[in-house]
């Protein structure tokens, strides 16, 4: 079980950059082809709006939260049982 949550998070929180970074990408390169903006909402804003691309960017940054929660929680957990395995 453990292996398996942390060989998990870690597969998300590397897909979640990795899409991530495609996304900055996809905007680097929309944004000379850019027509108008306003100021108030920015270029990122913009760009997303006109590539749809709204839903893999926060889907990127969720991969990114989720995973390393999990890697977190294992780490924590397994440092429970080490300190559990200390005391006995």
């Amino acid at each position: 079980m453990k292996k398996s949550l942390q060989l998990f998070g870690t597969v998300l929180f590397i897909s979640g950059i990795i899409l991530f970074g495609l996304m900055h990408l996809a905007i680097a390169l929309y944004i000379p082809h850019l027509g108008e903006w306003s100021d108030p909402p920015g270029k990122l804003t913009v760009v997303l709006d006109e590539i749809i691309g709204w839903f893999p960017y926060v889907l990127s940054i969720l991969f990114m939260l989720l995973g390393g929660a999990m890697l977190i929680f294992d780490l924590w957990k397994s440092k429970q049982k080490e300190q559990v395995g200390k005391k006995s």
